[in-house]
């Protein structure tokens, strides 16, 4: 299924012939120049400004230059570039993992790698499919990160900081045209000074696309996608100490249709598959093999919609300085899914979510060096969170009505789900750096944190389809509750129609750091740490049941077995090493980690609609992270990186089986479980064991007005398990992703071809199983996400 990185498929492309020329014609005079440099990176990843080489943790940063010339546009783009970081998106989340931990399906989750622009924190699944444009810097900060960016960055942070305005006027004006699907992208900047001290930055971004998938059952294409970025941000140095910020943006991204396929489709008895059990019931079949082809019957969508509003003021005193930033961000979605995954009329869900958040945080850093530096402070979060969902079942022509005369009861009715959740947090946090001599400084820090989360799940079975009305009379109920429980694996109480579960929880957490680094020499800096992380506990909106299964809580079983999940803590060790080679030529940095998870959070398909979430009683992550930058010559320079990762589940007894699998059990394990299946000993979805990242960047003087400037990616990854459940069949073969741009660049104006994924590989990200085609037909059928083929674009750029 994955094309061979040497297939002549890939060579005969010609903007890859045109690259290879391109360097391999590097001309003599270039190479024999004087030995070049590196030029210095910086980040915050401390909340302050350091080179990359200074900072004592496993850290890798693309610059804003990189993100526009490789045409990132979003989250999914950048692990391209940045080893151990993953993303995949499911039938109704999305996830990014760092180290192979992460947060699985689930609208109850905070993220386990935490996301923060500009100082904000964007930790819900959702934010992770919004846009990029006109960015500064991407940071990626691997293991923990609990003392300066908070509680749920528990595997990591991705630190994003956007363009800010200049003192010069300056604009871009973008234009980007694809080759195959559509694409079309525009790009413009506007930026520079309204006084001395007033500055003013403005950004839009427009892209649309006709999508890389064929329905073949409406004969249209499919995730047609259309996105609108704007973006202000005003800078005002208001007096020689105080310094104000202000940034507004709106972003608004809707698809039509989703990136999924049927990839497998086998019986588990030896019978007929689920295509073939369509069609004998006289339903539409579906393709099976991964060739970007998918049968639906309705026309889904996402319509999706983010607001920011971010001020940070900073007064600077003769030794310190202090910085408050406050947040507002909102996102509000709707989507459509026809969860069968095929052109039958069994169910589809409309999703609709809101959510509003608010942060506060003030900080002391020191200013002067010294022996001693420090940052201390104070922050505050709240937010409040509503998800609906409502699963149809049309009245004619559904197959499930077909199924049996118990079944036809399901008729003209919906299962309506509705979810609300908020939260209060507060945390103190401080970090120190104390040198006892110029080679040795000792980093201590600390976060103390509590948080209140309240939560609220109603489930109605309703006599319509819309979902707007619940049974009331007492026997529909009890005969509907039954038929939905053998169906959907949903379980009520129905007394009347559905089942209503509150909760509420106070956490705190302390989650110390210390750091403990030795500069060798001026190039070489040796480091050893040990951080604790920590990630909140909450409640499920997604799970079907409630108390143990077919038991109603009045019989004494706990109501919150299946709602609430508990925190996760980590503690992490890394010892590691940065060093600066050949005068300045090359970089070499290493770091090695052992990361133990203790009730890591956990949501796995439950075989009918639903997904449960439970906790990993203990698991261990470890490995070795190597990666830096070489001049090979001036204008010419090499990027590399390689992770190598060894996950384990330590004690994991309580996972969700495969379809086919043998479970452990009779009806219920001791602690009130289903049956399940043990995971002690398994790797986790979405761990490769081999990483492999190179880039090539060229810049050659070619007239005195003009450059060519290119650059190749490479990024390879071993086999990795991308089904939710485990199933073997989900494993997929390692690939190799090449990317590429090759451009002429004046100071006004750039011509450019931009290529991603150049080998056409077919990647499958995401797997699991046909809603009911296991628990109802006993068959093994896979959806699957498959990521962008090969897509070839030309830019054109005006600056000025």
């Amino acid at each position: 299924m994955s094309q061979p990185v040497n297939s002549p498929k890939f060579f005969r492309q010609p903007l890859a012939l045109a690259i290879a020329l391109s360097i391999g014609g590097l001309s003599q005079s270039a190479l024999a120049q004087e030995t070049p440099t590196l030029e210095e990176v910086l980040v915050t990843a401390q909340k302050r400004v350091e080179t990359l080489q200074e900072v004592p943790i496993s850290v890798s940063a693309l610059s804003g230059d990189k993100i526009s010339e490789a045409g990132i546009e979003n989250v999914e783009d950048l692990t391209v570039h940045l080893p151990n970081l993953h993303f995949t998106e499911t039938g109704i989340s999305t996830q990014i993992r760092v180290r192979g931990i992460g947060s699985d399906n689930s609208q109850g989750f905070e993220q386990s790698v935490g996301m923060y622009i500009d100082g904000i924190y964007y930790g819900r699944a959702q934010l992770f499919r919004a846009p990029m444009m006109d960015m500064e810097r991407a940071e990626l900060l691997r293991g923990p990160q609990s003392t300066l960016f908070g509680k749920n960055s528990v595997a990591g942070a991705l630190n994003l900081t956007t363009a800010r305005p200049t003192d010069e006027l300056t604009g871009r004006v973008a234009l980007s045209m694809g080759d195959e699907f559509g694409e079309q992208e525009v790009n413009a900047m506007l930026s520079g000074p309204f006084t001395d001290n007033f500055r003013g930055r403005i950004a839009i971004r427009e892209f649309e696309d006709d999508g890389y998938f064929y329905n073949a059952f409406t004969r249209e294409d499919s995730a047609m996608t259309e996105e609108s970025t704007v973006r202000l941000s005003l800078e005002l140095d208001a007096s020689e100490r105080l310094s104000l910020y202000l940034k507004g943006e709106r972003n608004e991204f809707d698809t039509v249709g989703r990136p999924i396929e049927m990839t497998r489709d086998e019986s588990l008895i030896g019978g007929l598959n689920y295509n073939e059990y369509l069609t004998l019931l006289s339903q539409p079949g579906f393709d099976s093999e991964a060739d970007y082809v998918r049968d639906i019957n309705l026309v889904e969508y996402s319509n999706n919609e983010v607001n920011n509003v971010t001020f940070e003021a900073a007064y600077e005193f003769d030794s310190m300085t202090l910085t408050a930033v406050t947040g507002l961000l909102d996102y509000a979605y709707n989507e459509k899914c026809d969860c069968d995954f095929t052109a039958a009329e069994i169910l589809d869900i409309d999703l609709v979510e809101d959510y509003d958040q608010f942060s506060q945080e003030l900080r002391l850093n020191s200013n002067a060096d010294s022996d001693i530096e420090w940052i201390a402070g104070v922050y505050y979060q709240s937010y409040d969170q509503n998800f609906d969902d409502t699963t149809h079942i049309a009245a004619e022509g559904n197959l499930l009505t077909q199924l049996s005369a118990q079944t036809a009861v399901m008729a003209d009715t919906a299962v309506w789900r509705s979810f609300e959740q908020s939260s209060d947090t507060w945390a103190l946090f401080g970090q120190m750096t104390y040198s006892f001599n110029p080679e040795w400084h000792l980093t201590v820090g600390a976060r103390y944190t509590e948080e209140t989360k309240e939560a609220h799940k109603v489930i109605n079975i309703t006599e319509d389809a819309e979902g707007t009305t619940p049974v009331t009379d007492p026997v529909q109920a009890q005969v509907l509750g039954l038929t939905y429980l053998g169906v959907f694996l949903l379980e009520s109480e129905q007394s009347p129609g559905g089942h209503d579960v509150r909760g509420e929880r106070d956490e705190s957490a302390f989650t110390p750091m210390i750091n403990l680094q030795h500069d060798f020499s001026d190039d070489i800096m040796f480091y050893g740490s040990y951080t604790n992380g920590f990630k909140a506990g909450g409640f499920d909106p997604r799970s079907n049941r409630i108390g143990a299964f077919g038991t109603a809580p009045s019989t004494g079983v706990d109501p919150l077995l299946y709602f609430e999940f508990e925190e996760e803590r980590a503690d992490a060790f890394e010892f590691g090493m940065k060093s600066t080679i050949a005068d300045g030529r090359g970089e070499i940095n290493l770091a090695l980690y052992h990361t133990k998870y203790e009730d890591l959070q956990i949501s796995q398909f439950d075989g009918g609609v639903g997904f449960n979430v439970g906790n990993a009683k203990d698991t261990t992550v470890q490995g070795i992270e190597l990666d830096g930058r070489w001049a090979l010559a001036d204008g010419f320079t090499l990027n590399y990186g390689a992770a190598w990762l060894d996950f384990e589940y330590k004690d994991f007894e309580n996972g969700n089986c495969y379809e086919g699998q043998t479970r452990d059990g009779a009806d219920l394990d001791n602690d009130g479980n289903l049956d399940t299946c043990d995971y002690t000993g398994k790797r986790g979805v979405y761990t490769p064991e081999l990483t492999l990242n190179l880039s090539l960047d060229y810049r050659y003087a070619m007239t005195g007005d003009l450059d060519l400037v290119g650059f190749v990616d490479m990024q390879y990854l071993s086999s990795q398990q991308v089904h939710v459940n485990q199933d073997p069949a989900g494993e997929i073969d390692g690939y190799t992703l090449f990317g590429a741009r090759i451009a002429i660049d004046s100071n006004n104006w750039t011509v450019a071809l931009v290529g991603k994924n150049l080998g056409d590989e077919e990647i499958i990200s995401y797997s699991a199983n046909a809603p009911l085609s296991g628990s109802n037909f006993n068959t093994n059928t896979f959806y699957s996400f498959v990521r962008k083929p090969r897509t070839i674009a030309l830019e054109g750029v005006l600056k000025f």
